[in-house]
């Protein structure tokens, strides 16, 4: 993790977002001169799908005449999940 060091500045002074947004300084990872950054969009869309099907047959006592005590039991189930989590930083 990278810190940032700000020097000649009282312990207690707080700063207010406008003092915030003016401190600059650090090594970037790459350096453009004179790209403004400020308008960099790094908006992120994602999208994801499940497609689930599910075709269920019983064909228990086909076929059989003068049969008795025939059972089917037949109990499907089907789940899915998505987790959408994206770490950009």
């Amino acid at each position: 993790m990278k810190s940032l060091m700000i020097k000649d500045l009282a312990k207690t002074e707080e700063l207010d977002s406008r003092a915030m947004s003016a401190v600059r300084g650090g090594n970037s990872a790459f350096f453009i001169p004179g790209y403004d950054f400020s308008k960099l969009d790094v908006t992120v869309n994602t999208q994801q799908l499940i497609g689930q099907t599910q075709n269920v047959s019983s064909a228990n006592g086909n076929n059989a005449a003068f049969v008795s005590d025939i059972d089917s039991n037949v109990k499907p189930i089907q789940k899915a999940t998505n987790t959408n989590t994206i770490n950009l930083f």
